[in-house]
C-alpha cells in the first residue's frame, strides 16, 4: 500500500493497495482526477510519468525527478 500525503497536514490524499511504486501511485491518482495540489512528493521519481492535467501547484516537488514527465495541462 502507498499513501499520497497532505504537504501540511500529513493526512492521506491518496492511498492505492494495487501499485509498487509512489510513480505508480502519482499516475493513478491523477488518472482518476485526485487533487493532488498539496502532496509531498519530495524525492520522488516521476521520471516519464504522464502527469498530464495533473494538479500539482502547491505540491512540494524539492528533490523529485520529473525528467521527460508529461506535465502538458498540468497545473
Amino acid at each position: 500500500m502507498i499513501e499520497i500525503r497532505n504537504r501540511w497536514t500529513k493526512e492521506i490524499i491518496y492511498r492505492s493497495e494495487k501499485t509498487e511504486t509512489l510513480k505508480e501511485t502519482v499516475v493513478e491518482a491523477v488518472k482518476k482526477g485526485i487533487d493532488l495540489s498539496k502532496a509531498n512528493l519530495s524525492k520522488a521519481d516521476l521520471s516519464k510519468a504522464d502527469l498530464s492535467k495533473a494538479d500539482l501547484s502547491e505540491a512540494v516537488l524539492s528533490e523529485a525527478d520529473l525528467s521527460k514527465a508529461d506535465l502538458s495541462k498540468a497545473d
